[in-house]
C-alpha cells in the first residue's frame, strides 16, 4: 500500500481534559470530569471532513501516521471584554486529539498506530489552520534507526541487569 495523504482545512485543537468538578450526593462527595466541548467539536469536524475524501477507508492492521499541523491562534474577547489569544499548543496534544478523531475512520483503534510522528509547521494569529495526514501500512521496525553505539549500550545494560535466580537455602545451613 502506498502512502495516503489527506489535507483538512481545520484548525487543529490540542487534547485537553474537560471541566473538573465535585458533586455532593447523599452527604458524600465525588469528583467528575465533564466533556471538553471544544475538543469534541474538533474531533467531529475531522471525522466529517475526512469521511468524504477519496481513499478514506479503514486500514486493517498496524499503521504508520504522520501529522503536520498549522494552527491559528485566534484572538477573542472574554465576558469582561479582555482580549485573549489561544495558547500555543504542543505537537503531542494535537496529535492525540487527531488520532482519537480518526479511530474507526482510517484505523480501528489508535493502539494500532505503531509509528506516529507530528510536526507543528506553524502557529500564530495569522496562520490558516490546517491538518495534513500521511498514513500507510506499518511495515515493521527498522533497527538502523538506532545508532550502533546505542545498541551497544542496550546490550551492556542487559548484561548488567540479568535477573538473579535465588535458590532456596537448605534447612541445615547455619546463619
Amino acid at each position: 500500500m502506498n502512502d495516503l495523504w489527506f489535507c483538512l482545512n481545520i484548525n487543529p485543537e490540542p487534547w485537553a481534559i474537560g471541566p473538573v468538578g465535585v458533586n455532593r450526593k447523599s452527604g458524600s462527595m465525588s469528583a467528575f470530569v465533564g466533556r471538553n466541548q471544544q475538543l469534541d467539536a474538533y474531533k467531529e469536524a475531522v471525522r466529517e471532513e475526512i469521511r468524504d475524501l477519496p481513499g478514506a477507508n479503514l486500514i486493517p492492521g498496524y499503521v504508520s501516521v504522520t501529522f503536520f499541523f498549522w494552527r491559528n491562534q485566534a484572538e477573542y474577547k472574554t465576558a469582561r471584554s479582555a482580549t485573549h489569544r489561544k495558547h500555543e499548543a504542543d505537537a503531542t496534544n494535537m496529535q492525540k486529539a487527531t488520532e482519537d478523531a480518526l479511530q474507526g475512520i482510517l484505523y480501528d483503534n489508535d493502539k494500532d498506530n505503531r509509528h506516529v510522528e507530528s510536526y507543528v509547521v506553524d502557529q500564530g494569529p495569522d496562520v490558516d489552520g490546517r491538518v495534513v495526514i500521511r498514513i500507510s501500512e506499518y511495515v515493521g521496525f527498522n533497527p538502523d534507526l538506532i545508532p550502533d553505539f546505542v545498541w551497544s549500550e542496550l546490550d551492556e545494560m542487559q548484561q548488567r541487569f540479568v535477573p538473579l535466580v535465588v535458590q532456596p537455602v537448605p534447612d541445615d545451613v547455619p546463619f
